[in-house]
């Protein structure tokens, strides 16, 4: 297997990032922060990391991972992706996740595409062959999961996934021993998780199972199910405090609230009442005084307007006479274009002479008998040779035509009847068989003559003109017919002398449509001339019916102006009044309001203590019956059902690495691996640091420097280093020993001297010859020393 590709739009501190891998040597060099670890992380987490997230569990990888808030900037990203290509000997798998609100997973395969996260970790572990553990703490360990995976090797205390899966891909990890049997061990793990588990609790989703019909499991509860009604009911007592004393500061809120709106409506009543009678009269003047204003404001507005109405009037009215005549005269002239075209074209066919249609076809059929007689003279076929003696001349004529036919070639073909003859000595005719030769000539003859006498009574020489008359005579006849259609539609019904006579009493001088159109169209605007006098009609009507004259009107303006200023006089005596009570049109029925609303909120106000007390007597009730210890209860039922979960997950951990154990086979443990590693170890070192497994069957290492034991807390930078690469090429190695696999070594040299990163780069080098390797540095250095392919990122 190895990796084709891996990208992203954002993970981490990482932004539309897309990187090609090729098979060896890939080096990515880049400077400190540029991403290189992140890019670890990135190729790990594709691979590995659930899409779906829980906020608690996955808070590390959320924190680590998430876009982080941009100084300056009011929002941050909500999701991050990740898309990896892994080429294998059965195709090539594409894999891309997201995380956020919405949730992504495909993998594309040889076969086809999947969007089930089950479906698709159980086609990864076929194609990864082995599991995170190893994979993201040996093969694809960045710089901090390196030191993790060191220190956890070397310290035989610390138990890890990782190392109980890379221990299990080497080693036996089971027998029986003491006469403990498998499956004694394997049936009272399985008790001891019953007992915990019981029969209805849900482990996947660590709640218990649904119940049919709803409520609670009474029967075969198991401690963690008891644990978790326990902590409900311990949350539901303290949620019950909670909420009443929620209510009854609510009821305290209120009951203070309609205290102070009582006071408040009862200020406003005093307040309101020491003006209310002087209000009344206040409000009669006030309706007077904008009944006053709107009167004398129609008034004036009236008198602006009503001589430009009647000046506007009487211009449209000389505007609409003037385009009436306008459209009459025009309807004249083109009547009398029309009605003159019509009496030229009159004319015109009264001096044309124009064959009947019968004479047409007579002609016509005349022409196909000579043809068809003609033909006849035609039917033979000889061809003649012609050789005249003694200077002799012969003569031959086409007896349909009597034209000569040329006989300068000594064989002439012959195909029509003819006379040949040798003038004063001879002459013979040649026709087809059974023609009268005469008979059929008098008929051409006749025909000739008939289609000549009507060529010349029309004077012309052949068919296609006699047609073209006949059409020149129909065409003037068409337009003749549709010029008149054309006038009578345009005088509709009108005589065409009647309306010359009203055309000639128009002034020569009048103007064109445009001009006038112009003119309607500022003084109408868009409205039609027509609808525009209607409207000032109208409206100067509805004037003189209102206030008989403007002369009137005007009167009827001072009388009003005088009552409007006396009326304001008045008001100003009661200036003393607040201005928001001037607003007010009726008094008494506003006081009323007040009235109402002062007892409303009395009302309101004694019901707001009632429910006050209710809910203090109910806190207080409540909690006289639980006691006081409530939130302290719920820690301690929260601790419980932690505690059984955790102990839960041990179980269920001990019986899955039970019987991963008890699956597992290897006759020779940790010899290979072992045998390996201390090899690559002197060849780095010169042999000054070496290792030793003292349990064969189990994954725990010494480390002797100069034949002194190292613990990891001992070992320097450089050393840690050193075993670590050393190590990992021994596991990755061992397990795929046919080549195939993947190293992701993230700066693993740059505490080494430049001894051993020689010697490492030259191990690296060697072991890419059957593997993937990807070199991450943030020196440029490596790029010469290993080679391969260079990646360089920002």
């Amino acid at each position: 297997m190895k990796i084709k590709n891996i990208s992203c739009t954002q993970f981490a501190g990482i932004r539309d990032k897309n990187i090609a891998f090729e098979d060896g040597i890939n080096v990515i060099y880049g400077k400190n922060e540029s991403g290189k670890s992140t890019l670890v992380n990135l190729i790990s987490r594709t691979l590995f990391q659930n899409v779906k997230i829980d906020g608690r569990s996955n808070r590390d990888f959320c924190d680590l991972y998430f876009p982080a808030v941009i100084k300056n900037s009011d929002f941050r990203g909500d999701f991050i992706d990740g898309k990896i290509s892994l080429e294998t000997e059965n195709g090539t798998y594409s894999l891309s996740k997201e995380w956020g609100t919405e949730a992504r997973c495909t993998l594309s395969t040889p076969n086809g595409v999947l969007r089930n996260q089950s479906a698709i970790d159980e086609i990864l572990k076929n194609v990864l062959v082995y599991g995170e553990g190893v994979y993201s703490e040996m093969l694809f360990s960045s710089q901090k999961n390196s030191d993790y995976a060191l220190e956890t090797l070397l310290d035989a205390a610390k138990k890890t996934e990782a190392k109980q899966e890379i221990a299990n891909a080497v080693t036996t990890a089971f027998s029986e021993s003491d006469g403990i049997t498998v499956d004694g061990i394997e049936q009272a793990i399985d008790a001891r998780i019953k007992e915990i588990e019981g029969e209805h609790w849900d482990y996947e989703q660590s709640v218990p199972k649904r119940k049919i019909g709803g409520g609670r499991h009474q029967k075969q509860q198991g401690e963690i199910l008891k644990a978790y009604y326990e902590l409900l009911d311990a949350e539901e007592a303290l949620e019950k405090i909670s909420t009443l004393e929620t209510q009854a500061d609510i009821k305290a809120k209120e009951y203070i609230n309609a205290e102070a709106d009582v006071k408040a409506e009862e200020i406003e009543y005093e307040k309101f009442n020491k003006f209310a009678t002087r209000l009344a009269l206040q409000s009669e003047k006030k309706s007077k005084l904008i009944k006053l204003e709107a009167e004398v404001s129609t008034y004036t507005k009236t008198l602006e307007i009503w001589p430009e109405l009647e000046k506007s009037l009487k211009t449209a009215r000389v505007l609409y006479k003037e385009k009436s005549d306008r459209a009459t005269m025009d309807k004249y002239e083109t009547a009398k274009a029309l009605s003159d075209e019509k009496d030229e074209i009159v004319d015109t066919i009264g001096k044309i002479k124009c064959p009947e249609e019968e004479e047409i076809l007579s002609v016509k059929n005349a022409i196909k008998n000579i043809s068809r007689l003609e033909n006849k003279l035609c039917g033979i076929n000889i061809t003649a040779q012609i050789k005249m003696l003694n200077n002799c001349d012969i003569e031959v004529k086409s007896l349909r035509t009597g034209e000569k036919i040329d006989i300068n070639n000594e064989n002439v073909s012959i195909n029509e009847a003819v006379i040949i003859s040798i003038p004063d000595i001879m002459e013979m005719q040649l026709s087809p068989a059974d023609t009268d030769t005469v008979e059929i000539t008098s008929q051409i003859d006749s025909y000739k003559k008939y289609i000549n006498d009507i060529y010349k009574r029309y004077n012309v020489k052949n068919i296609d003109e006699l047609d073209e008359i006949n059409d020149n005579y129909k065409n003037l006849q068409n337009k003749l017919n549709m010029i008149q259609n054309r006038l009578s539609m345009l005088l509709d019904g009108m005589d065409f002398n009647k309306l010359k006579n009203i055309a000639q009493e128009i002034p020569a001088n009048i103007r064109t449509n445009d001009v006038i159109d112009g003119d309607i169209l500022k003084l109408c605007a868009n409205a039609d001339i027509s609808r525009f006098i209607a409207e000032k009609e109208t409206l100067i009507a509805k004037n003189e019916s209102d206030y008989e004259s403007m002369e009137k009107l005007k009167e009827n303006v001072f009388v009003l102006s005088e009552e409007l200023l006396k009326t304001k006089n008045e008001l100003r005596e009661n200036e003393d009044i607040p201005q928001e009570y001037l607003q007010i049109s009726n008094p008494e029925s506003y006081l009323e309001n007040i009235k109402r609303t002062l007892n409303f909120k009395r009302e309101k106000r004694e019901k707001a203590l009632s429910d006050k007390l209710s809910a203090v007597s109910a806190l207080e009730a409540y909690k006289d019956n639980s006691g006081d210890a409530a939130a302290e209860n719920v820690e301690n039922a929260r601790r419980k059902f932690n505690e059984y979960k955790e102990l839960l997950d041990n179980w269920k951990h001990i019986k899955y690495v039970f019987e991963r154990k008890k699956n597992e086979i290897s006759d020779n443990p940790l010899h290979d691996i072992s045998e390996k590693f201390t090899r690559y170890l002197q060849i780095i070192t010169n042999g000054r640091v070496e290792s030793e497994f003292p349990l064969a069957d189990k994954l725990n290492m010494n480390i002797y420097s100069e034949n002194k034991l190292m613990d990891y807390g001992k070992l320097s930078e450089g050393t840690k280093e050193t075993v670590s690469l050393a190590f990992r090429l021994a596991v990755l190695e061992h397990l795929f020993p046919n080549g195939g696999g993947v190293a992701v070594f993230d700066d693993p040299l740059t505490d080494m001297d430049t001894e051993r990163s020689e010697k490492s780069c030259e191990l690296i080098k060697e072991f890419s010859k059957n593997h993937q390797v990807i070199f991450l540095t943030c020196k440029n250095e490596y790029l010469q020393k290993l080679g391969g392919n260079h990646i360089i990122i920002d």
